[in-house]
């Protein structure tokens, strides 16, 4: 019997990325099609839902040309996605404006006004807020990027879309329903919206809490749990996209779902670290804990029924990168040539590698659209410190990498102060494909770091075998970690102790003694 295999695309922030895999997670190909985000005004984070389904047509017409793969071989599709990415839909189907993104924070003000209305316990209404906690295991921030606040600024600033709106849809459940003509969500994905009722995995809209967004459940899809598939490949879809009618299409997850499962950190209390766009620290728990303060907590597994997945996400990381290479560096073409390298990635590693430790005293705060964890703040704002004319290149992007780092220490802690202490993080995400990074990292946090083989597509080669065990190609979840293999260990160097424990005490300092000058500072957006 010749191979079988698996169609898993993440549709990410700037980009999809079609990565094929074998039915055990083996990666064969990928293809990549990125796509615009636009920004039409402060705080305001917008892509076209057309721009992604071309994106994933193109990217499979693609992946199945170079890897000379039939399409009577592909034996599944789904999705691992960026979540809190908000569609409006009409009764056809189409969506009514632009998809409003994760980054989108433009509902904060609204968020405070119509729901955290007094009385206020740090910034949440006192009752609405036990609520939330009580029915979901969690709860919107006060940064205005979950779906409850977009809905609501929908509602109050373009109440006709609002009212044509059919349904609200996340960006996931667009894609798959452009593939079957279902309208259909998953647990991990619902959970975030924070008007799902999670306990004893009931996993249904909450008619109360729907009415705090004004809405009913009727406008929001079915929860299903990311292994069901959803349905066939209609004939429209496989002529577009280039497989066969009636390919099963599973429904998939949100990408910190789908990573998690990817990152081989799965059992019970085990920890990874992803560095993408964003970035976070989670890991699968039986218990359902929350850290409001920090903005950290439990959100749906794409195990069915089975864990819970702690996690502390934050806004920007890699994207940071991205800042310094195109808005600082910017030639990028000439510094490739100049140091005769592939990837202008190996340029930063070494010129980060020479800057050293500590980068001269040099820090970054990466708060460069607001943060949520471990701080609840869309005020807050990146800052370069301590800068001198000593300083060169080599000191700022080091200090980019050490300030993520920083950064990602300080959610760990919280992560592990609602659980327990690890001894050892799995590293995904583009961030890990840097040996520095993944020092550094071990460094900083004073842990173990493993790097995880094909690190930035964690997240396809997990809903891949997720949906290998939905489609009975894999007997069972537990047998996932299997297929997870480790490139490389890191370990921290001791050397090193004493410089960053000072230099983490401070950066979280930074944050503590100009709060109320990023309020001032950024107090419209």
């Amino acid at each position: 019997m010749s191979t079988r295999y698996i169609l898993a695309h993440e549709l990410g922030t700037s980009s999809n990325k079609a990565v094929l895999t074998t039915v055990f997670g083996d990666i064969v190909a990928t293809a990549q099609r990125s796509y615009p985000m636009y920004h039409p005004a402060i705080g305001h984070a917008e892509e076209e839902p057309a721009d992604w389904w071309r994106a994933v047509c193109e990217s499979t017409h693609e992946i199945l040309r170079e890897s000379s793969i039939t399409p009577s071989d592909v034996v599944g599709i789904t999705f691992s996605t960026m979540m809190q990415t908000l569609i409006p839909l009409g009764a056809d189907g189409t969506p009514l404006r632009r998809a409003m993104t994760w980054l989108d924070g433009r509902s904060a003000p609204v968020i405070r006004e119509r729901l955290w209305t007094p009385p206020r316990v740090q910034g949440y209404n006192a009752f609405r807020l036990l609520k939330f906690l009580r029915i979901t295991g969690g709860t919107p921030g006060h940064t205005g990027k979950e779906q409850i606040g977009k809905i609501l600024w929908l509602r109050e600033f373009e109440p006709e879309i609002f009212s044509a709106a059919a349904k609200f849809v996340d960006a996931k459940d667009y894609m798959t329903y452009k593939l079957t003509g279902q309208l259909v969500t998953s647990v991990d994905v619902a959970v975030v919206w924070w008007l799902l009722d999670t306990r004893n995995n009931r996993n249904q809209w909450h008619p109360d809490l729907c009415r705090m967004a004004g809405i009913t459940p009727e406008k929001l899809c079915e929860v299903r749990e990311s292994s069901a598939v959803i349905g066939p490949l209609t004939s429209q879809a496989a002529s577009e996209i280039g497989l066969l009618p009636g390919t099963p299409v599973v429904n998939g997850a949100g990408d910190l779902a789908t990573a998690a499962v990817g990152s081989g950190a799965i059992e019970d209390g085990e920890l990874h670290i992803n560095i993408g766009t964003s970035n976070w620290v989670a890991g699968h728990a039986v218990e359902r804990k929350i850290d409001i303060a920090h903005y950290t907590g439990c959100i749906g597994s794409a195990f069915p029924k089975k864990y819970y997945l702690a996690m502390a996400h934050q806004e920007t990381a890699g994207v940071c990168l991205e800042w310094l290479k195109n808005k600082v560096l910017y030639h990028e073409e000439q510094l490739k040539a100049e140091a005769a390298v592939a990837s202008v990635y190996q340029l930063l590693d070494r010129l980060a590698e020479r800057a050293g430790p500590g980068a001269g005293g040099v820090m970054f705060t990466p708060w460069m659209f607001g943060e949520r964890s471990p701080i609840d703040d869309s005020h807050v704002r990146a800052g370069l410190y301590n800068l001198s004319l000593e300083h060169s290149r080599e000191h700022l992007i080091r200090a980019v990498l050490e300030g993520i780092a920083f950064n990602t220490r300080w959610a760990m802690e919280t992560m592990e102060n609602l659980y327990s202490p690890v001894k050892e993080l799995n590293m995904i995400g583009g961030g890990a494909k840097s040996p520095l990074w993944c020092q550094i990292m071990a460094d900083v946090t004073n842990r173990v770091i493993h790097q995880v083989a094909d690190p930035q597509h964690a997240g396809a080669k997990g809903i891949a075998l997720v949906a290998s065990v939905a489609l009975g190609r894999i007997p069972s979840f537990s047998d996932i970690k299997k297929y997870i293999r480790i490139n490389e260990t890191y370990r921290p160097n001791s050397v090193h102790r004493n410089l960053y424990d000072n230099m983490f005490r401070e950066f979280k300092n930074i944050y503590r003694q100009n709060k109320q000058w990023y309020r001032r500072m950024n107090r419209e957006t």
